[in-house]
């Protein structure tokens, strides 16, 4: 059996060990490198994936560069259920940020999973929901306010995602292009470059490549608030 202890709330954390072995058995596990491309978007692939280890970005709208922010996943979590039940095409790219171990579960054999287990198919229901309430939360968070409060609002989730506590400050080893992050936030690079470093300025954060550092988290809710 596949031993995981994910964080509370993910799909895998809600299984008993029953389900997790039947849900194992029924899959097969696969490995990505740091930067690989999992799935991308528009492809027709079936599966669905459970992360065992690492961490994948998934990027609506992903070209070259550009695309919209919906999720960083890490152990525990599920994805591509939406494709494996409605049999679409996939509605993001998957990227793997750090090397990936996940199980990989065929359509075609979820159903009976989920009927020989129906608290599998209750969790993917849970995860799915929780997931529309997050999409309605961002698009009301970055479909209003100040270009700078809806920067500070991406600062924040990625925090709340990626972020590490240390002596200075939150650090944040971010996965995402200066674009993908931009368009998350609805503004432009050029925008988000000047709130960035308006906040440099006042010594709230500092910034590198791909590298963020939030130094006074409290001064950063005051100007969402």
């Amino acid at each position: 059996m596949i031993a995981l202890t994910g964080p509370a709330g993910t799909f895998w954390g809600r299984l008993t060990s029953a389900e997790q072995a039947a849900f194992a058995a029924a899959a097969t596990r696969s490995r990505f490198a740091a930067g690989e491309v999992i799935v991308g978007q528009g492809e027709q692939t079936k599966q669905v994936y459970v992360v065992l280890s690492g961490h994948i970005k998934v990027i609506a709208g992903a070209v070259a560069g550009h695309g919209v922010m919906l999720a960083v996943c890490g152990p525990g979590e599920v994805l591509g259920e939406l494709s494996a039940i409605d049999g679409r095409p996939r509605s993001a790219t998957m990227t793997a940020i750090d090397a990936v171990d996940v199980l990989l579960l065929p359509a075609v054999r979820l159903e009976g999973l989920c009927d020989a287990h129906p608290k599998i198919a209750w969790s993917l229901l849970e995860v799915i929901a929780r997931r529309l309430r997050e999409t309605d939360q961002q698009r009301a968070e970055y479909g209003g306010g100040s270009t700078m409060q809806r920067v500070v609002t991406l600062l924040l989730d990625l925090a709340n995602r990626l972020g590490k506590l240390a002596a200075d400050g939150v650090h944040i080893a971010s996965p995402f292009t200066q674009q993908e992050l931009a368009e998350t936030a609805s503004t432009s690079r050029e925008s988000m470059a000047r709130v960035l470093r308006e906040l440099r300025e006042e010594g709230v954060i500092t910034t590198g490549r791909g590298h963020f550092v939030i130094h006074r988290m409290e001064r950063l809710r005051e100007l969402v608030r």
